[in-house]
């Protein structure tokens, strides 16, 4: 991201505190609708968008720039505001979906995968901590 105007994330808060365990557990699209599992050693959610523009899964090194503003120690979801990866893919001129007034953009942070999401609405967290944590003891999914 040399090229790149530095970033400007915000963190998106919830109720669940992130910490050093959190992972990036699945990613599931299906007609529009993203859910992402995302947990940590003390509890587990599904972050969901609908009306989705894009999406990627990267390894967190392929963010390094990011990890210089921010880490799991501030958050596990951030707005991006700008510098993220729709002003990378804004650099296209048949980025159509970049246009649109109403795309926001969010980044989920694990400790190893990270998802850029562009969507048309607001997220929705679903609070899955129980089954997922019950379901990790016996070695089931959710």
């Amino acid at each position: 991201m040399d090229d790149h105007p530095q970033a400007k994330l915000s963190v998106v808060q919830t109720q669940f505190l992130s910490d050093r365990t959190v992972d990036v557990v699945s990613v599931n699209y299906h007609l529009n609708e993203l859910t992402i599992l995302v947990a940590s050693d003390s509890w587990a959610t599904q972050v969901i968008f609908n009306q989705v523009y894009g999406f990627r899964v990267l390894d967190e090194g392929d963010l390094c720039a990011f990890w210089q503003l921010v880490t799991l120690a501030d958050g596990w979801i951030f707005k991006v505001g700008s510098g993220g990866w729709k002003s990378l893919e804004l650099t296209r001129p048949d980025f159509i979906s970049g246009y649109a007034p109403d795309v926001e953009e969010y980044l989920i942070i694990g400790r190893n995968e990270c998802v850029s999401v562009l969507s048309k609405e607001a997220l929705s967290i679903v609070d899955v901590s129980e089954s997922f944590l019950r379901n990790a003891e016996d070695g089931s999914s959710v």
